[in-house]
């Protein structure tokens, strides 16, 4: 595995971006005292925030609904996921995060009371994570020299029961970036992502999400309804 601390700046966030997953829209612009706060949020949390990435590469193949890797550990990751990533030949195991530092920034807007910050740190901070996934796939592109990969999958999602996350830490070396996992597999720092992208000549590099996802209450998938 290989980890990495990155700088803010690596991230290339926006405010506008924060807006568009907040709910607004080019229709529903958001007022200018949320806005001003938004700013001046990212701002002050992009000049201390540490987000980290990890990720690494393991043989494996597909069997049934289960990324077999080599060596004998299987991710059960279900018929939609195993389906997504048929033809894989590898198999990268990742995670990225907002940080240790985040996590109590946010717990010290939740003891302050703040509704509006706490929302808007949380939408920060989902977004940092992501943000240093996205920084991870450019960094596993470069390794890879232009051999196809699908998209980042993760526990949770599309099938894959949360508990996979178990097997997920175990082969990454439990605390990858700093995260713990939880009996009942949560990550801390909360804002936090890991999982799976498959390797191969003859996957599909962009079918995903939430043509193929199935959890109806996602909010993503209220917004794409729209």
């Amino acid at each position: 595995m290989q980890e990495y601390e990155l700088d803010f700046s690596q991230l290339s966030l926006t405010p506008h971006e924060l807006f568009v997953e907040m709910g607004y829209s080019k229709t529903q612009q958001p007022e200018e005292p949320v806005e001003t706060l938004v700013v001046s949020m990212l701002e002050d949390i992009s000049s201390w925030v540490k987000p980290r990435c990890t990720f690494g590469l393991f043989g494996g193949r597909i069997e049934g609904e289960e990324v077999v890797i080599n060596g004998g550990e299987r991710l059960q990751v279900g018929a939609t996921i195993a389906t997504l990533m048929k033809s894989s030949q590898r198999f990268v195991l990742f995670a990225a995060t907002a940080g240790t530092a985040f996590q109590a920034y946010q717990d010290r807007l939740k003891a302050e009371g703040d509704i509006l910050k706490c929302f808007i740190a949380d939408v920060i901070g989902s977004c940092i994570a992501e943000k240093a996934g996205d920084y991870m796939e450019r960094l596993l592109e470069k390794k890879l020299g232009g051999e196809r990969h699908t998209n980042r999958m993760s526990p949770g999602y599309c099938g894959w029961h949360l508990s996979g996350q178990k097997t997920l830490f175990r082969l990454m070396g439990e605390h990858p970036c700093g995260i713990s996992l939880s009996e009942v597999c949560l990550m801390t720092p909360i804002k936090s992502i890991s999982g799976v992208i498959g390797i191969g000549p003859e996957v599909d590099e962009k079918k995903y999400g939430c043509q193929f996802c199935e959890l109806e209450t996602c909010y993503k998938r209220k917004r794409l309804k729209k």
